[in-house]
């Protein structure tokens, strides 16, 4: 065989022996995590013959080949951060938090701790605010709104109180909020907004399954709790709020179980149509527009610009525009690569959008 032919021969020999390894490490992997696939954060970023050579090593030589994929999560010091709330389904207990994001670098575990302080009344701490405050700025919204991953004074809540201290700044969010638990929210504060103050609604696309608690709403929880949490022990009382049309075709609220388990053939559902999730959405804005005769700013924070959801808005409600196409640099920052919410770079970057829009105010 001359030399040309029996390199094309290695060639072709050695991708059989590669195709021939990566089928064989799928089978063994599959076979080694079939019971927790659904927990996985997604497909594998590395080649399957590397997960299991790794899985192998781990095997023999615990704790000195952990898998990043799993050592990731977050963890929350001391426990009990969440209770029950018969209308938000949960809410936050009042107290002093660290929230503990952990990960490897270069093979080596590290973590980052943000504190997280909750007030007597639910809301997070976002700074000093005199007792004889001239307005408030009520600020409602999810876990990215509450500063999941970043400390009390690196919210842009907090900058917005620094930045207005004749003001008093409430920040009215919680990880995994909707505008269903929004709507609550202003139905609880609306006797306290008077004119001049200012509402703050945070607002993203996923927002929408979060609206109609979808199936798929459901299923992400249920991953990302095996994932993320996996030693805790699902309760039957953890719920989401749920916005539906009623049998008069107004819009309606009430709660379901959050957890797949308890109700495994909603969370098996078909998905909602999206004009339907569409509508509902437009009339929870509508909504929460009717319980204030103010100024609504509502922070688009992720998404595309033509989102159904955002036409028409009501007559009191101004968009503030800060999805990552807005600005002219990176902003969306990643907590150091341990989570995936934005960062203090990401929370000036909101900041810097509202801040001016606030100072226009009359």
């Amino acid at each position: 065989m001359s030399g040309p032919k029996k390199a094309v021969f290695y060639v072709i020999l050695a991708l059989i022996v590669g195709v021939a390894l990566e089928i064989a490490s799928s089978a063994f992997l599959y076979a080694v995590q079939k019971d927790r696939i659904a927990s996985l954060p997604g497909p594998p970023s590395e080649p399957a013959t590397f997960l299991a050579v790794r899985t192998g090593l781990s095997w023999l030589f615990p704790g000195s080949f952990p898998d990043p994929a799993t050592y990731r999560r977050m963890t929350r010091q001391p426990a009990g951060f969440f209770a029950e709330d018969p209308e938000q389904g949960y809410r936050a207990n009042p107290g002093r938090y660290v929230f503990r994001y952990s990960g490897l670098r270069q093979g080596k575990p590290e973590h980052l701790d943000a504190i997280v302080t909750i007030n007597a009344d639910g809301t997070r701490f976002s700074g000093s605010a005199a007792a004889t405050a001239a307005r408030r700025i009520f600020v409602l919204g999810d876990s990215y709104v509450f500063g999941d991953g970043v400390n009390d004074e690196q919210t842009f809540a907090f900058l917005l109180q620094t930045a207005f201290p004749d003001s008093a700044v409430e920040l009215h969010a919680l990880a995994g909020y909707s505008w269903a638990n929004a709507l609550v929210t202003m139905d609880r504060i609306r006797d306290r907004i008077r004119p001049g103050d200012v509402v703050v609604l945070g607002y993203a696309a996923y927002y929408k399954e979060r609206h109609v608690a979808a199936p798929s709403r459901l299923r992400s929880i249920r991953d990302w709790m095996a994932a993320t949490f996996p030693e805790v022990e699902l309760d039957p009382k953890d719920r989401l709020i749920r916005a539906r049309l009623g049998s008069d075709n107004r819009l309606a609220l009430d709660t379901i179980p959050m957890h797949c388990k308890f109700d495994p053939a909603y969370c098996d559902g078909p998905a909602p149509a999206a004009d339907h999730v569409d509508r509902i959405s437009r009339e929870l804005l509508k909504a929460i527009a009717s319980k204030t005769a103010g100024k609504i700013h509502l922070l688009h924070m992720f998404g595309p610009k033509d989102d159904p959801v955002l036409r028409e808005l009501p007559a009191n409600v101004q968009l503030v525009a800060a999805t990552p196409q807005d600005f002219s640099y990176v902003m969306q920052d990643n907590i150091m690569g341990l989570d995936d919410h934005g960062g203090p770079y990401w929370h000036y970057a909101m900041y810097s959008r509202l801040k001016p829009v606030i100072a226009a105010r009359p």
